[in-house]
């Protein structure tokens, strides 16, 4: 479902990186996690975001940005299983380096 962009409660905090782009993730006053894409639409592109996932945990919050990007690359052909795994290496590096965090 998409959402207006100015939808996030004031009292989240958000948590934006280039290396994520053009994801974030927020984090809610109760502790829960969401992560968001940022889409435009329309003739106008008129901005929104869209919902992704609800996770636990930071940690997994990342991971799921990581397989979002890797996954975003529609029609996207990999000529090998070790092309693609090289790619979720290069992605998550990215991520865990700009997170630092291991």
């Amino acid at each position: 479902m998409l959402r207006n962009p100015n939808s996030i409660p004031a009292t989240d905090i958000i948590i934006e990186d280039p290396a994520m782009e053009p994801f974030f993730i927020t984090n809610s006053q109760s502790g829960g996690y969401t992560v968001y894409e940022r889409v435009k639409r329309g003739e106008n592109g008129k901005k929104y975001i869209r919902t992704v996932a609800y996770p636990s945990t930071f940690d997994r919050a990342l991971r799921i940005v990581s397989r979002e990007k890797l996954n975003s690359d529609t029609g996207k052909t990999y000529s090998s299983i070790g092309e693609y795994v090289n790619k979720w290496k290069e992605i998550t590096e990215t991520i865990s380096e700009a997170a630092l965090i291991g």
